[in-house]
């Protein structure tokens, strides 16, 4: 297979990839979801009955934590298929994608994104924006969920025939893993780099992490809006 067939494959599988979690979302809500609000009714049923009867004091509380658990399995459950919903990329802009993804993250976390755009290529091509949604749902939720990061900043602009978006704040940061060559990471916690570096690859575009212990970090991306073009210079630090 010739290079162009392989971008095109590759392209292609960002898409099919896509489509496979909008199916696992379905199945989730259509399964276990429905399961557990039976159980849950059930139970709210079961705790009606037994209050106020004389034989059953030992058993309430139980059924009152079981209910309890329950209740908040199905709220992660509701809060995780929220958050891997499909943002129609086919109809929506890059900025409006952005922009709202934004948003969401700041009402689920209560945390505050400071978000700069400068795009005039507001709609490319499918993959490209899969890519891009999906690496700052990434890189905000990574901040959040591992460094406590309350405050990022966020920047998508355009340079030449590419697309560069950097994802940055103040926080605690860490020891960035070996990304690229043959010391490259594959353990387990480091999934979420990886998918970033793989779906940049996959576009031939520039995956950055810069960071160090009680310096921050900063992720660049930098993909081409269409097809690529060798004699780009990567990008450089958003709006300098």
């Amino acid at each position: 297979m010739g290079n162009d067939e392989s971008d095109l494959a590759s392209r292609r599988l960002l898409a099919v990839t896509e489509e496979e979690l909008s199916r696992i979302v379905l199945d989730i809500h259509d399964g276990p979801v429905q399961y557990l609000f039976a159980a849950l009714s059930l139970l709210t049923r079961m705790q009606y009955q037994m209050e106020g009867q004389p034989t059953t004091p030992d058993l309430l509380p139980t059924v009152n934590r079981v209910t309890s658990l329950v209740e908040e399995s199905l709220q992660e459950i509701r809060s995780f298929l929220g958050t891997f919903r499909p943002p129609e990329f086919q109809r929506r802009s890059i900025t409006s994608m952005v922009q709202g993804l934004v948003i969401q993250h700041e009402e689920r976390t209560n945390s505050t994104v400071e978000l700069k755009m400068d795009i005039s290529t507001d709609n490319p091509p499918l993959p490209v924006k899969i890519a891009l949604y999906r690496i700052l749902q990434e890189a905000l939720s990574n901040a959040y969920r591992h460094a406590g990061v309350v405050r990022q900043q966020v920047s998508l602009w355009n340079e030449g025939g590419f697309i560069c978006l950097q994802v940055s704040d103040q926080g605690k940061g860490f020891q960035p893993p070996p990304l690229e060559g043959p010391l490259a990471t594959e353990r387990e916690e480091h999934i979420g780099l990886r998918g970033m570096r793989d779906r940049v690859k996959l576009l031939g575009g520039v995956f950055t992490l810069m960071s160090s212990p009680g310096k921050g970090t900063r992720i660049t991306v930098k993909v081409p809006a269409y097809p690529k073009r060798e004699d780009e210079e990567p990008c450089l630090t958003a709006f300098e």
